[in-house]
Protein backbone atom coordinates (compact mmCIF):
# COMPACT_ATOMS: atom_id res chain seq x y z
CA UNK A 1 0.00 0.00 0.00
CA UNK A 2 2.91 2.44 1.08
CA UNK A 3 4.51 1.89 -2.43
CA UNK A 4 1.19 2.67 -4.48
CA UNK A 5 0.98 5.38 -2.06
CA UNK A 6 4.37 6.49 -3.19
CA UNK A 7 3.98 6.34 -6.67
CA UNK A 8 0.91 7.92 -6.67
CA UNK A 9 3.03 11.33 -5.03
CA UNK A 10 5.31 10.95 -7.58
CA UNK A 11 3.24 10.90 -10.37
CA UNK A 12 1.12 13.92 -9.18
CA UNK A 13 4.25 16.16 -8.62
CA UNK A 14 5.46 15.06 -12.17
CA UNK A 15 2.33 16.07 -13.71
CA UNK A 16 2.27 19.58 -11.75
CA UNK A 17 5.77 19.95 -12.73
CA UNK A 18 4.92 19.11 -16.44
CA UNK A 19 2.18 21.44 -16.11
CA UNK A 20 4.05 24.32 -14.50
CA UNK A 21 7.04 24.02 -16.58
CA UNK A 22 5.12 24.06 -20.14
CA UNK A 23 2.45 26.54 -18.53
CA UNK A 24 4.91 29.27 -17.97
CA UNK A 25 6.50 29.70 -20.81
CA UNK A 26 3.25 29.77 -22.70
CA UNK A 27 1.68 32.26 -20.74
CA UNK A 28 4.54 34.50 -21.35
CA UNK A 29 5.08 33.36 -24.95
CA UNK A 30 0.54 34.89 -25.13
CA UNK A 31 1.29 37.41 -23.17
CA UNK A 32 4.15 38.84 -26.01
CA UNK A 33 1.95 38.05 -28.72
CA UNK A 34 -0.55 39.97 -27.07
CA UNK A 35 1.56 42.74 -26.21
CA UNK A 36 2.38 43.05 -29.87
CA UNK A 37 -0.72 42.92 -31.40
CA UNK A 38 -2.32 45.58 -29.37
CA UNK A 39 0.67 47.58 -29.92
CA UNK A 40 -0.02 46.91 -34.20
CA UNK A 41 -3.67 47.83 -33.85
CA UNK A 42 -3.06 51.00 -31.59
CA UNK A 43 -0.98 52.21 -34.07
CA UNK A 44 -2.82 50.95 -37.33
CA UNK A 45 -6.14 52.73 -35.80
CA UNK A 46 -6.95 56.21 -35.30
CA UNK A 47 -9.70 55.22 -32.89
CA UNK A 48 -9.20 55.30 -29.09
CA UNK A 49 -7.69 51.99 -28.03
CA UNK A 50 -10.37 49.14 -27.42
CA UNK A 51 -11.13 47.45 -24.28
CA UNK A 52 -10.70 43.71 -24.30
CA UNK A 53 -13.72 41.44 -24.67
CA UNK A 54 -15.30 40.03 -21.30
CA UNK A 55 -13.94 36.01 -22.82
CA UNK A 56 -10.02 37.55 -22.75
CA UNK A 57 -9.94 38.61 -19.60
CA UNK A 58 -12.22 35.24 -17.95
CA UNK A 59 -9.12 33.54 -20.04
CA UNK A 60 -6.63 35.92 -18.51
CA UNK A 61 -8.45 35.41 -14.55
CA UNK A 62 -8.40 31.50 -15.50
CA UNK A 63 -5.24 30.86 -16.27
CA UNK A 64 -3.83 32.78 -13.26
CA UNK A 65 -6.26 30.98 -10.65
CA UNK A 66 -4.81 28.05 -12.71
CA UNK A 67 -1.51 28.84 -11.74
CA UNK A 68 -2.19 28.93 -8.07
CA UNK A 69 -4.17 25.70 -8.04
CA UNK A 70 -1.55 23.84 -9.84
CA UNK A 71 1.31 25.01 -7.62
CA UNK A 72 -1.10 24.21 -4.39
CA UNK A 73 -0.93 20.55 -5.40
CA UNK A 74 2.55 20.63 -6.17
CA UNK A 75 3.65 22.07 -3.01
CA UNK A 76 1.11 19.90 -0.92
CA UNK A 77 2.79 16.73 -2.48
CA UNK A 78 5.89 17.80 -2.02
CA UNK A 79 5.84 18.72 1.32
CA UNK A 80 3.81 15.45 2.58
CA UNK A 81 6.15 13.43 0.39
CA UNK A 82 9.66 15.21 2.12
CA UNK A 83 8.00 14.79 5.44
CA UNK A 84 6.24 11.08 5.47
CA UNK A 85 9.08 9.53 3.10
CA UNK A 86 12.08 11.02 5.13
CA UNK A 87 10.78 9.45 8.20
CA UNK A 88 10.58 12.44 10.18
CA UNK A 89 7.01 12.38 10.83
CA UNK A 90 3.82 10.07 10.77
CA UNK A 91 1.50 10.46 8.13
CA UNK A 92 -0.45 12.60 9.68
CA UNK A 93 1.77 15.40 10.55
CA UNK A 94 2.09 15.40 6.91
CA UNK A 95 -0.70 15.92 6.11
CA UNK A 96 -1.24 19.19 8.42
CA UNK A 97 2.14 20.03 6.91
CA UNK A 98 0.69 19.86 3.26
CA UNK A 99 -2.41 21.93 4.32
CA UNK A 100 -0.35 25.15 4.64
CA UNK A 101 0.79 25.43 0.76
CA UNK A 102 -3.33 24.76 0.51
CA UNK A 103 -4.56 26.77 2.99
CA UNK A 104 -2.22 29.42 1.36
CA UNK A 105 -3.19 29.07 -1.95
CA UNK A 106 -6.94 29.23 -1.24
CA UNK A 107 -6.50 32.66 0.68
CA UNK A 108 -4.84 33.91 -2.43
CA UNK A 109 -7.57 32.43 -4.29
CA UNK A 110 -10.41 34.20 -2.44
CA UNK A 111 -8.61 37.47 -1.73
CA UNK A 112 -8.25 37.27 -5.52
CA UNK A 113 -11.68 36.78 -6.59
CA UNK A 114 -12.36 40.35 -5.42
CA UNK A 115 -9.08 42.65 -4.93
CA UNK A 116 -7.03 41.09 -7.90
CA UNK A 117 -5.17 44.13 -8.20
CA UNK A 118 -3.97 43.43 -3.78
CA UNK A 119 -3.28 39.87 -4.89
CA UNK A 120 -1.20 40.65 -7.74
CA UNK A 121 0.95 42.87 -5.38
CA UNK A 122 0.92 40.08 -2.83
CA UNK A 123 2.28 37.38 -5.27
CA UNK A 124 4.94 39.29 -6.46
CA UNK A 125 5.82 40.76 -2.91
CA UNK A 126 5.62 37.21 -2.35
CA UNK A 127 8.24 35.75 -5.00
CA UNK A 128 10.75 38.41 -4.05
CA UNK A 129 10.66 37.44 -0.59
CA UNK A 130 11.28 33.82 -1.32
CA UNK A 131 14.27 35.11 -3.96
CA UNK A 132 15.38 36.76 -0.18
CA UNK A 133 14.80 33.72 1.84
CA UNK A 134 17.38 32.01 -1.00
CA UNK A 135 19.85 34.12 -0.69
CA UNK A 136 20.05 34.92 2.80
CA UNK A 137 20.71 30.70 3.43
CA UNK A 138 21.96 30.12 0.09
CA UNK A 139 20.43 27.91 -1.70
CA UNK A 140 21.96 25.25 -4.05
CA UNK A 141 21.66 25.22 -7.00
CA UNK A 142 19.13 22.54 -7.32
CA UNK A 143 17.47 24.07 -5.12
CA UNK A 144 17.02 27.80 -7.13
CA UNK A 145 16.02 25.83 -10.13
CA UNK A 146 13.28 24.34 -8.41
CA UNK A 147 12.21 27.28 -6.65
CA UNK A 148 12.25 29.60 -9.66
CA UNK A 149 11.02 27.46 -11.74
CA UNK A 150 7.96 25.91 -9.36
CA UNK A 151 7.77 28.88 -7.54
CA UNK A 152 8.46 31.89 -8.13
CA UNK A 153 7.84 31.81 -12.00
CA UNK A 154 4.65 30.55 -11.36
CA UNK A 155 3.69 33.56 -8.71
CA UNK A 156 5.23 36.26 -11.12
CA UNK A 157 3.08 35.00 -13.87
CA UNK A 158 -0.11 34.89 -11.93
CA UNK A 159 1.13 38.30 -10.58
CA UNK A 160 0.99 39.85 -13.84
CA UNK A 161 -2.31 37.51 -15.24
CA UNK A 162 -4.34 39.55 -12.17
CA UNK A 163 -2.97 42.73 -12.62
CA UNK A 164 -3.87 42.48 -16.47
CA UNK A 165 -7.33 40.85 -15.86
CA UNK A 166 -8.19 43.94 -13.70
CA UNK A 167 -6.85 46.72 -16.22
CA UNK A 168 -8.97 44.74 -19.08
CA UNK A 169 -12.02 44.66 -16.93
CA UNK A 170 -11.87 48.60 -15.71
CA UNK A 171 -11.04 49.50 -19.40
CA UNK A 172 -14.10 46.71 -20.73
CA UNK A 173 -16.37 48.86 -18.30
CA UNK A 174 -15.26 52.37 -19.03
CA UNK A 175 -15.46 51.50 -23.04
CA UNK A 176 -19.04 49.78 -22.56
CA UNK A 177 -20.35 52.55 -19.98
CA UNK A 178 -22.82 55.28 -21.07
CA UNK A 179 -21.40 58.98 -20.66
CA UNK A 180 -22.49 61.28 -17.79
CA UNK A 181 -25.23 63.51 -19.10
CA UNK A 182 -26.50 66.70 -17.51
CA UNK A 183 -29.21 67.20 -15.55
CA UNK A 184 -30.77 70.33 -14.32
CA UNK A 185 -30.89 70.72 -10.30
CA UNK A 186 -33.82 72.55 -8.80
CA UNK A 187 -33.32 74.51 -5.71
CA UNK A 188 -36.12 73.66 -3.14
Amino acid sequence: MELAFAAFIVIAIAVCSAAVVIGVPMVIGLVAYDAIQSNKERKTAAAPVRADDPTSIAVKRGVARAFVIVGALYWSAATFAQLYSGGQSGAGQAIMAALIPLGASLVTLVIGWYWERFTAAALMFAAIGVVAWGVVYQFEAQVWLITLVMLVGPMVTASVLFWLARRSQEAYEFATSLPPKLAFAFAA
